[in-house]
């Protein structure tokens, strides 16, 4: 019996050992990069400054979990909200002292972002909404050369082509424009917002006369205006330049829109709507929208992404108003925004586990490599990163977060 026991001491303790030895041999040596990070990728993070200040960073080698901006280089730009992709070639709204135009970036040989060309706008004033479609192809808006007509530009060259004339379309309102807040491209055809109306007083928003919005539809291979869309119950598609409010679900081909409403006002009657024009058609879906006072009010809805009818954007936990609080848009800046998944077809919304945000950065989401990416700015947990998520799975993981680097204002992945 002695013996017996002695070699069952033995085996435990050499399985010990032996399990010691491999749980060693499995863990990954101090400093040795994440191997789970893509080493093809270099990503593109736009930090800010509590002023808008701040800087465009390139990482590739460099990438991990946590990030320290510190001592890496940068380009500098006064205005920092983000930019836009096409293949290795970066663009964003105005130069990098903040004149007004399109700015295309580069990266260097070494990796590193740098100005390539800009593309100047005629107006001192914040308002040159532009689409890049192709190397050769792209559009902006600019109200010197006419708030009802949308300007063409190469943006290779970042030279204007030309311009597509929506004029005819006019009430003769004070303020009146095509494609300032919204340029979508489907197909062959040409998706711009047209709003006609009044800037009142204290308003930043334009009022229209009646509560709808307007798309125009252009098309582009018989160069016309096809038709104008509206939709009742709602005003003011969109919101700033550099922050769109439109999304093209790449599985569907339908087109969503965000309709903000009157921010100051929020009135019940004419609320914060998502709306929808179908693969194949130039009208609203008039049997569709996703109404804000389903899930939280006074509010509306500020970020858009969809995929596959699944509609992600953010919910407040709390009523809020962009005007409330006595100071513009402080108060309605707080960690009360939550990213959701909506069901286009239930219109079922489901909070996903990510950080709350602040919406001081106001960059959409994007999928890449069959997950969806996300901001958050969180000043109560000091959180400033990005959670991707794969929407086929429902799992969530941490992308990255800065260190010590300011908020994160914008994010792009460029692949080698």
């Amino acid at each position: 019996m002695k013996r017996i026991k002695f070699l069952s001491t033995m085996f435990g303790l050499s399985a010990l050992m032996f399990l010691g030895a491999c749980s060693k041999t499995n863990e990954p040596e101090p400093n040795q990069p994440d191997t789970d990070i893509p080493a093809n990728e270099t990503w593109i993070i736009y930090n800010a400054n509590a002023n808008w200040s701040g800087g465009i960073y390139a990482l590739k080698n460099n990438k991990s979990r946590e990030i320290n901006l510190s001592g890496l280089p940068f380009f500098q730009v006064s205005s920092s909200l983000g930019g836009r992709v096409l293949g290795k070639t970066l663009y964003k709204v105005n130069s990098a002292s903040n004149a007004q135009g399109i700015l295309k970036l580069n990266l260097n040989t070494a990796g590193q972002v740098v100005q390539d060309k800009f593309l100047a706008s005629l107006s001192n004033a914040y308002i040159s909404n532009y689409l890049v479609v192709s190397a050769t192809e792209g559009y902006y808006w600019d109200d010197v050369r006419g708030g009802l007509k949308v300007q063409k530009f190469n943006p290779t060259t970042m030279e204007r082509t030309g311009e597509i004339d929506f004029s005819s379309l006019s009430e003769g309102l004070p303020n009146e424009s095509a494609g300032q807040l919204i340029l979508a491209k489907r197909d062959d055809k040409l998706y711009v917002d047209l709003l006609l109306g009044t800037k009142l007083t204290g308003n930043w928003q334009v009022s229209p006369p009646k509560q709808e919005v307007a798309i125009a539809v252009y098309d582009l291979t018989n160069n016309k205006i096809l038709n104008v869309t509206k939709f009742a119950g709602t005003t003011n598609l969109s919101v700033f330049i550099d922050h769109v409010l439109y999304s093209y679900d790449e599985v569907t081909k339908d087109l969503y829109f965000v309709a903000v409403a009157d921010m100051k006002t929020q009135p019940t009657a004419a609320s914060s709507k998502i709306l929808r024009i179908k693969n194949g058609e130039t009208q609203f879906d008039q049997n569709f929208s996703i109404d804000i006072k389903n899930y939280q009010f006074p509010a509306e809805f500020n970020r858009l992404f969809v995929h596959n009818s699944k509609i992600y954007t953010t919910i407040p936990s709390r009523p809020t108003s962009y005007y409330g609080g006595g100071q513009h848009g402080v108060t309605y800046r707080s960690d009360v925004w939550y990213w959701n998944e909506i069901d286009a077809t239930t219109k079922k919304a489901t909070r996903l586990n990510i950080p709350a945000d602040s919406f001081y950065g106001t960059s959409n989401p994007f999928m890449h490599n069959g997950e969806i990416y996300f901001l958050s700015n969180n000043t109560t947990e000091g959180f400033s990163g990005v959670n991707q998520y794969n929407p086929t799975t429902g799992k969530i993981k941490e992308t990255f977060r800065l260190k010590e680097s300011g908020r994160l204002n914008g994010f792009n992945i460029i692949v080698d």
